[in-house]
């Protein structure tokens, strides 16, 4: 899930307010805040629900929606977000609810990726140079059809292999499933020695690489993010760079 914030104030404000909320910015907590992650919509249901929580205990906020296709563009179908804006009063909960629309189709063999927005929009205040943050979360969003949907708390990710290509300096991960797979961490060796990486999501039956400008290792450990946004660690052994997960 990611989170960004927008900040607003007068232009009479003076610099040092606007350089002390910026600083504050990074501290600042969502008021609007929802129970999950990430979202799970399984072919066969009629719809997947996500709860939101305004967390302030006093003032009422509006609530943005709207969804993404994986290239970031945004859509109204296949799928839509219902209610594109709402109004959440202090200390309640919402609901956004995701429908797929009849006589829309999506690959049958595979999940589809798309990203759910949410924007908190606070109240207005009449207090001359007061700052307001406005945050935006998105969080990824499966629709997953019925042909691929995996026996609960199955790993999904076992059969993704690894290969070491020494000579580009690259780890790559090939992905023969029809899930995506979001790795976020990467260690090496029986100490577990950190690899740097940048998280990477592994779109279904395609590959994608890191840089790796560690030794070929013997044992890789390879973190992942499960359906529930847990992270889940997985071993891989090793043999001449080709890397393989460790059934336990």
């Amino acid at each position: 899930m990611k989170n960004s914030l927008s900040l607003s104030f007068p232009r009479r404000a003076s610099c040092a307010l606007a350089t002390a909320g910026a600083l504050l910015a990074g501290a600042a907590h969502a008021a609007i805040v929802p129970d999950r992650t990430r979202v799970i919509f399984n072919e066969g249901e009629q719809a997947a629900i996500v709860t939101i929580t305004n967390k302030s205990t006093t003032y009422p906020y509006l609530v943005q929606s709207w969804l993404e296709d994986a290239n970031g563009n945004k859509i109204t179908s296949p799928l839509m977000v219902v209610p594109p804006l709402q109004r959440v009063e202090a200390n309640e909960r919402n609901v956004l609810r995701i429908a797929k629309l009849p006589g829309t189709a999506l690959p049958a063999d595979r999940e589809s990726v798309f990203y759910l927005n949410i924007r908190e929009v606070p109240p207005k205040t009449d207090t001359p140079n007061t700052l307001q943050i406005a945050l935006h979360t998105q969080m990824k969003l499966f629709y997953r059809p019925k042909a691929v949907q995996p026996a609960r708390d199955e790993d999904w990710t076992l059969p993704m292999t690894l290969r070491v290509d020494a000579v580009a300096h690259k780890l790559v991960f090939d992905n023969p499933t029809p899930y995506h797979v979001t790795v976020v961490d990467v260690s090496s060796g029986a100490q577990k020695t950190p690899v740097p990486i940048e998280p990477v999501m592994v779109s279904p039956m395609s590959t994608a690489d890191v840089p790796f400008k560690a030794a070929t290792p013997s044992t890789l450990f390879v973190t992942h993010i499960d359906d529930y946004g847990g992270q889940v660690a997985v071993e891989y052994a090793c043999d001449a760079g080709a890397c393989k997960s460790v059934k336990k």
